[in-house]
């Protein structure tokens, strides 16, 4: 799983995977060429995740849990709320899935490889978690890369939490 992902995306597959994105973003924001750290978190991430998007990017990226990915999410879940009502929740991870965060890590892998190609600014990712590192000019291109290019996969940056 972890080839399906590139070495920017450390939330599934990789031993500690949080400790390894610090360290990676702290010796980037040492270095003498940054300018400028942007930290992203997405709002309501797992929640809206794109499911076709993320399916389809399953079957390429990673086909060893595309069978269980597609047999879990190819259908509406169903959803009970309080008066008995029931709600079809048509995107998101199921919450408890041990699935979910390798689903989540490979759905944005070509909005993850986009960014990369498009800046040449400094990035590692902890699932909805982004950070971008490099001088104020690229940052900021990649910010306005992400903002416009993320909702398609259902990554909506958040920009009150910067």
């Amino acid at each position: 799983m972890i080839d399906a992902w590139s070495s920017l995306q450390v939330c599934a597959g990789h031993e500690s995977g949080s400790e390894a994105a610090v360290h990676a973003m702290r010796s980037i924001f040492d270095a003498d060429d940054t300018d400028a750290v942007l930290l992203i978190d997405a709002s309501t991430a797992f929640n809206s995740l794109n499911r076709a998007a993320a399916l389809h990017n399953i079957s390429v990226l990673c086909p060893s849990i595309a069978t269980y990915a597609i047999n879990t999410y190819h259908r509406h879940a169903w959803l009970l709320a309080m008066g008995g009502e029931e709600l079809q929740s048509a995107e998101e991870t199921t919450k408890g899935d041990p699935v979910a965060m390798s689903l989540y890590a490979v759905s944005l892998q070509p909005l993850i490889a986009q960014l990369q190609i498009s800046s040449s600014a400094k990035q590692c990712w902890f699932a909805d978690d982004a950070t971008r590192s490099g001088t104020l000019e690229n940052v900021m291109q990649w910010w306005n890369e992400l903002s416009s290019s993320g909702p398609a996969l259902g990554y909506f940056p958040n920009a009150k939490k910067c």
